[in-house]
Parts: structure tokens; C-alpha cells; sequence
């Protein structure tokens, strides 16, 4: 891990600790100029928030980069301090669900400038969630007969199937029905998915959609 470049002027003599997860340099810069530069805060960098469990920092926010998959389902890993912000350049309706309903605390957009991060970074300090106007928008777009919810029990059980690397034929087997259904069934999954291949049905079932509780 790598600390931030300097503590920023301040009035107060104990800045808090700020964990960003992503190794792009040009990320460490954006940080430094539109969050530690502006917040009584130090930055340490990490490439991802597993490397943070071995720290003895206590973080109060924890950045992390939406290239970054969660551990087991979970944006931070058992026993890492700090509130989880995730950021992107690009926040679609679905992807900005995804992270919420994982435990995102804020959502920032590359796309929103300086004064809208920090905005959300302090409403997240005060103790509630926030998100940039672009994330905002893309999370307020979401509604409830979206992604996997469209699909019905069959489907979902066609859907897990046919992710993990079984064809039709090996589906119908298994459930106990014909090819031809399978394929129908398939082709409904895609549709209402948004997909048109199956090489883009992973993305849909683990990152696109809203995961089923």
C-alpha cells in the first residue's frame, strides 16, 4: 500500500483516514485534487480491499473502483473499518442497483465534477447515503420489474443452468423437459435480460442485474 502524497491544510490535527482501491495512477491524482486536497484527510492506496485487512489504519471511507469484484458477495472484506463509496465513468441503472443493494454507502460518477464528490463524501460522513446527480439518475431510472426479477422460477433455474456451462440438450435432462422448450425458455431469458449471446449471460446474472435475496 502506498500513502497519500500529504496531509491537506487544516485546521484539525487528526485528518481521517481515507482507503482507495484502485491501482491507476491517474486515479491517486484525481483523489489527491478533488478529495484530500479539500477534506482534513490522508488517502492510502491500495489495489484491492482484501490488502486493507492487513493494515492497522482505521479507515472511515474506503473508495473502491467498480473494476474490482466483491469478496463473496460482500464490498468489504470481514473486519476492514470504513464506510464503502464505489466510483465509475459510467453508471447504468443496473450496475448502480447492483452496488446499493451490496452495501454501497455512496456512488460517485466520473462524470459529475469536484463539488458533487464532495457533497456526497460528506453526506456519507454524516451518516447517510448519497450518490453523485449521474448515479443518481441511473439509480433513480431502476424500477422494479428490471433484470432477473422479469424472469420467471423456470427461467432463473434455466438462466443458473445454462451459466455455469451446460447446453440446452444437458438442460432439458436435467430438468426433465425438451430441447426445444429449453431453447424457447432461452431465448425469453435473453430478451428480457437485454442480451443477444450467451458469452454476455455471466455479466447479466452476476454484475448487469440486481442479485435475488
Amino acid at each position: 500500500m502506498d500513502s497519500g502524497i500529504s496531509s491537506p491544510t487544516s485546521n484539525h490535527t487528526e485528518p481521517l483516514f481515507f482507503a482507495v482501491c484502485d491501482d491507476r495512477s491517474f486515479i491517486r491524482v484525481l483523489f489527491h485534487q478533488w478529495v484530500e486536497a479539500n477534506l482534513a484527510c490522508r488517502m492510502v492506496q491500495a489495489s484491492h480491499p482484501q490488502e486493507l485487512r492487513a493494515s492497522d489504519t482505521s479507515f472511515r471511507l474506503v473508495f473502491i473502483s467498480t473494476r474490482i469484484s466483491p469478496a463473496e458477495g460482500r464490498i468489504l472484506p470481514k473486519h476492514c473499518s470504513g464506510d464503502p463509496i464505489v466510483f465509475d465513468d459510467n453508471f447504468t441503472p443496473l450496475t448502480a442497483l447492483w452496488w446499493k443493494e451490496r452495501g454501497a454507502k455512496g456512488l460517485l460518477d466520473f462524470r459529475d465534477g469536484p463539488d458533487d464528490w464532495l457533497h456526497c463524501v460528506n453526506q456519507v460522513l454524516n451518516g447517510k447515503l448519497s450518490q453523485t446527480p449521474t448515479a443518481k439518475s441511473a439509480l433513480d431510472a431502476n424500477d422494479s420489474k428490471r433484470g432477473l426479477q422479469l424472469l420467471s422460477r423456470r427461467e432463473m433455474q434455466v438462466a443458473q443452468l445454462l451459466v455455469r456451462g451446460s447446453s440446452a440438450e444437458q438442460v432439458a435432462k436435467r430438468l426433465g423437459t425438451t430441447e426445444g422448450t429449453i431453447k424457447n425458455q432461452r431465448k425469453a431469458i435473453y430478451q428480457k435480460l437485454k442480451i443477444v449471446r450467451a458469452t454476455q449471460l455471466a455479466w447479466a446474472m452476476g454484475n448487469g442485474v440486481p442479485s435475488s435475496r
